[in-house]
């Protein structure tokens, strides 16, 4: 009679702890964001959490002056939990050939896979940061590192990490500036960093190339605690045996988000590389305050960095204007407080340009909404 053994069996919650011990040392961005358990087990998939907004400083009031409160609505984000799951099938033979650890392998494994998944997501966050957040580069130099650490204003100090792909290191290394690991005095952020610049850790990702969705590629400089990530379960593992294949088949999965907690810690060294059509901008047209005109609304993450500006133009189409590296001719946005006669004019193009030579990397078309 032939008895199945414990050593015989795969167990799921050994495999758990072996796929959770893994979990987090292949996310680039682990360093510098924040872990928070604290949602374990709450129900909902989309939640609302706390994230530092700078409320404006401090006016000065007179005596029995009135104090003018800031808007604190804008200090939660919602955030849609995700589930990040894969699975690997082991035969038998495999596992009892007595070469390797085959179980141990697909743990760790399956850690890397859920980590690259959560890795993508974090870049995500910092992608989205929002256009007060970016210095605009022609490519990354020393000077540009030293001249995208201004948007920090006052808090330019403690530890940074510098992300970037091999061609931006290896631009740097070539600055007498550059220290190389070994050489740098301060505590290290994580165990990839190559050097420093500025004060800033470099380290490299793969995941630092040009989006074609965005038409932006986009070198980081964050703090830590920009980042949040939070989780709604630890590593969940199964195993499904398939006793007429004489194989296990385990699934692991996580349930967790991020979020940008606090904008003013991450800062983007951008370099535009095609025309984007926004979606999604929160840039529209409504009403304006006379009858017949119209107002250009741009929201405040939207409001152009330094050397751009938003140029708009109104017509009877609906198709999306101007072509990167083309000169656009466009009115100056006047804010959006100030009313615009469209006439006539059905459509409103809006696009961001280089206030240098008026060329265009932003472009959407709104309907014209008049008072």
């Amino acid at each position: 009679m032939s008895v199945t053994m414990k050593e015989n069996m795969i167990i799921p919650e050994v495999v758990a702890e072996m796929v959770e011990q893994s979990i987090g040392h292949k996310v680039t961005l682990l360093p510098v964001a924040t872990q928070d358990n604290s949602l374990s087990g709450k129900p909902g998939d989309t939640l609302k959490f706390p994230a530092f907004r700078f409320i404006g400083k401090a006016t000065r009031v007179d005596e029995n002056g009135q104090v003018q409160p800031g808007l604190l609505s804008a200090d939660t984000v919602s955030a849609t939990v995700h589930k990040y799951a894969k699975a690997v099938t082991i035969t038998d033979e495999a596992r009892l050939s007595g070469f390797g650890d085959p179980v141990g392998e697909a743990a760790q494994q399956l850690a890397q896979a859920i980590d690259h998944a959560v890795d993508d997501e974090l870049f995500e966050v910092l992608e989205a940061a929002g256009m007060a957040r970016k210095l605009v580069i022609d490519k990354l130099t020393s000077d540009a590192v030293a001249d995208a650490l201004t948007l920090f204003g006052e808090e330019q100090d403690g530890p940074k990490l510098l992300i970037t792909d091999a061609q931006g290191v290896a631009a740097l290394r070539k600055d007498p500036g550059y220290l190389r690991c070994g050489d740098i005095a301060q505590e290290l952020i994580c165990s990839g960093v190559v050097g420093e610049i500025w004060g800033c850790q470099i380290m490299i990702s793969q995941k630092i190339a040009p989006k074609a969705n965005t038409g932006e590629l986009q070198y980081f400089i964050v703090k830590p605690g920009a980042l949040r990530l939070v989780s709604k379960t630890g590593t969940m593992v199964e195993v499904q045996r398939e006793p007429e294949y004489m194989r296990d088949t385990i699934y692991a999965s996580k349930h967790c988000t991020a979020y940008l907690y606090d904008a003013r810690k991450v800062v983007s060294l951008t370099r535009f590389t095609s025309l984007q059509t926004l979606t999604d901008s929160g840039i529209r047209c409504v009403p304006g305050g006379a009858g017949g005109m119209t107002r250009i609304d741009i929201p405040d993450s939207m409001l152009p960095p330094t050397g751009y500006k938003w140029l708009y133009a109104l017509d009877d189409s609906a198709q999306d204007a101007g072509a990167f590296g083309t000169v656009f001719t466009g009115i100056d946005w006047p804010g959006s407080e100030v009313d615009i006669d469209p006439d006539t004019a059905l459509y409103a193009h809006v696009l961001l340009v280089a206030t240098k030579d008026a060329k265009p990397v932003k472009t959407l078309t709104v309907p014209v909404i008049p008072a």
